[in-house]
């Protein structure tokens, strides 16, 4: 058997100590829950595939969920309090939403609502099966952050080979992507439904593992704050995962990344009082008005960019957007939205599927953080926030959050791994090489001295697995 890493706790350390495999080793690896939760994230919504292989996404996450209660026998699951409270007012939403499609009395949604709850809910409570092992969430969090990864790298390879070869050379294959058709796929493997222009030259429009671009852009600002917490520390991973955000020429995606950013670097409490610490935040407020400036005004990204390049969908966006508003007052429980983009983000959703599902679902992103258990010796604190902040601000302003299971998977993701220990975040892998490991920045030194790490407050040796 594979030579595995365990954590184990004695007096106030918290030490990596390798073993050879034994009875007590679990027989099924992490790596294998998490690596077919990983390939639901295109079959399942928002992925590429999701209007029409959301069955079998659940299916693949649905296994994961069963060979992660198969684990528990030999590695005890250690749950995150945060992510049970997510759980259940996700739940609690959804009814709502099968609740209310009965109350509308529309037979043909009554089966759609009744369908997404199935998917979203099944999926999601196989994803929090996953990653209640700090193992599993790790392999989970690290795959993710390489995907994007890569696929910003392919996209770069698809911007030389245009500049070298020609604009729209080297389509290989046609692919559908959401619900636009079918999509061409450029060399090397760079999914794109459309062409830009970026400063004169002509440049495929990221859709990656997302239905749009928009949707491609959260993720890569997903994965920005969580690499970090998984123990990725290399610029060549934020290079990469900027290149992929660039590639997707999203506004509200870049907009939303730029303010999360500015708040994250100026605003996050720190600890302590000081001038150091008051000039940071000083400096902050004039950072948060430079990214909103940002926001609305850079060049290609920009929305007033965006107003002179794609005026309709921005008009349509708007509309659905107002009549979300009026429904506050109107008709609060919703209804039937009647604009073309209804329900395209939470303040639509008013209109559609009423206020209490809005309300539900801001309280499932939000008030989780409020039962977060960090470890007071963690060198690692607060990336669940921002990827809760991205999600947050995505879904209020221009993508909606029904059906959006992929969406959720991430938030469970970041809140778990907001409690991984220090160990366990520079455990390195045993699926990447070394090298490889070694660009992402995990550290493989292996001395006593970095393998013993202090810990006031240290887990259970029988909760303690750290990730491989």
């Amino acid at each position: 058997m594979s030579t595995e890493r365990e954590v184990t706790a004695p007096a106030m350390t918290s030490t990596l100590v390798t073993q050879r495999g034994t009875a007590t080793t679990p027989r099924l690896p992490a790596a294998l829950p998490a690596g077919l939760l990983l390939a639901s994230l295109p079959l399942l919504r928002p992925g590429t595939f999701g209007e029409y292989t959301a069955l079998l996404g659940c299916g693949l996450a649905l296994a994961a969920g069963v060979i992660a209660m198969l684990r528990r026998e030999h590695a005890p699951a250690r749950p995150v309090r945060a992510v049970s409270v997510f759980l259940a007012l996700l739940v609690a939403a959804y009814v709502w939403v099968v609740l209310h499609s009965v109350w509308v009395d529309d037979l043909l949604r009554i089966r759609s609502q009744f369908q997404d709850f199935v998917l979203t809910v099944g999926s999601v409570v196989a994803a929090v099966l996953v990653i209640s092992d700090p193992r599993a969430r790790l392999a989970l969090s690290r795959g993710f952050v390489v995907l994007l990864c890569a696929i910003g790298a392919l996209w770069l390879v698809t911007v030389a080979w245009w500049a070298v070869a020609g604009i729209g050379t080297g389509q290989i294959a046609m692919v559908p992507v959401g619900t636009v058709g079918p999509q061409p796929v450029y060399l090397p493997f760079t999914i794109s439904y459309s062409t830009s222009s970026v400063f004169g030259m002509d440049v495929p429009r990221l859709t990656g593992v997302g239905r749009e671009s928009g949707w491609m852009a959260m993720f890569c600002a997903v994965g920005w704050f969580l690499s970090d917490a998984v123990g990725y520390r290399s610029r060549l991973v934020k290079v990469l995962l900027l290149c992929g955000l660039v590639g997707t020429l999203s506004t509200a995606g870049f907009g939303v990344f730029v303010v999360v950013l500015a708040i994250d670097v100026f605003l996050r409490p720190r600890g302590g009082i000081g001038l150091g610490g008051f000039l940071r935040q000083i400096a902050g407020l004039g950072a948060g008005l430079g990214a909103a400036w940002v926001a609305l005004y850079a060049p290609v990204f920009g929305l007033q960019a965006k107003q002179t390049s794609n005026e309709a969908s921005l008009d349509e966006r708007s509309d659905a957007t107002e009549e979300g508003l009026r429904a506050i007052t109107q008709k609060p429980f919703g209804g039937q939205g009647n604009e073309k983009q209804a329900g395209i983000n939470l303040i639509s959703d008013i209109a559609v599927n009423g206020l209490p599902f809005v309300l539900l679902v801001t309280a499932a992103l939000l008030v989780p953080l409020l039962f977060l258990r960090r470890d007071p010796a963690s060198s690692t604190r607060g990336r669940a926030a921002p990827v809760v902040f991205v999600v947050f601000a995505t879904l209020l302003a221009s993508q909606p959050a029904a059906a959006s299971t992929w969406v959720f998977v991430l938030v469970a993701l970041a809140l778990a791994c907001d409690e991984l220990t220090d160990a366990e975040r520079a455990a390195p892998g045993a699926l990447l090489p070394h090298r490889v490991q070694r660009w992402l920045g995990v550290p493989l030194d292996r001395s006593p001295s970095t393998r013993s790490l202090p810990s006031s407050s240290p887990p259970p040796p029988s909760e303690g697995e750290a990730s491989s």
